[in-house]
């Protein structure tokens, strides 16, 4: 059986977000800095909640349409 080198987890950091969104780490991480996208910080890490991160995608994709 396979595993899966990754599993579902409740948190993306900004690389992964910016892979889903299909832009650039640098172009994401400025939309979390100016906070128009929900995040958390820890500390130096920015990690960003994957279900309010999905609503925020989806509700931005609803504006353009």
């Amino acid at each position: 059986m396979e595993h899966k080198a990754e599993e579902q987890r409740a948190t993306y950091r900004i690389r992964e977000a910016a892979r889903v969104a299909g832009c650039g780490d640098k172009a994401m991480r400025d939309a979390v800095n100016s906070g128009r996208i929900p995040h958390l910080r820890f500390g130096r890490n920015i990690v960003i909640p994957r279900s309010a991160f999905m609503k925020w995608l989806d509700a931005a994709g609803e504006k353009s349409a």
